[in-house]
């Protein structure tokens, strides 16, 4: 029996937010992205039963990366979790700080898909 293939990443609605939000650049290496080639990364990976959270999916979780990038941040897991670009399973990626615009700033994503300077107020999910 063929398994069906299931989609568990973004809408089309929840990419272009996370595209206008980091302005169609690479927030590791500010490079400028293509639509056609550009990598949706998710902060906290989708492995081990994460892509059933319903906040998977929500533009907090998620960054704007080149195919380069991507790929460095997947084999550099201790650089990636200092630097936000990863989170633990555990944690809510709107609670944790991530170096954007080539490290040059330090901001929160909000489940909304802008960003903020201040992180998220205690047990506003």
């Amino acid at each position: 029996m063929k398994r069906r293939y299931r989609p568990t990443g973004p809408d089309e609605a929840t990419r272009l937010l996370v595209w206008d939000r980091d302005h169609g650049q690479c927030v590791r290496c500010g490079s400028a992205l293509r639509w056609t080639t550009w990598q949706c990364h998710h902060r906290r990976p989708r492995a081990l039963g994460g892509s059933s959270r319903p906040d998977t999916n929500v533009p907090a979780n998620l960054l704007a990366l080149c195919p380069s990038c991507h790929t460095h941040v997947e084999s550099h897991r201790a650089e990636a979790l200092t630097n936000g670009w990863l989170v633990l399973q555990l944690t809510d990626p709107a609670c944790v700080a991530v170096l954007v615009e080539h490290g040059a700033r330090w901001t929160y994503l909000t489940r909304d898909g802008g960003l903020s300077d201040d992180p998220p107020e205690r047990g506003a999910a």
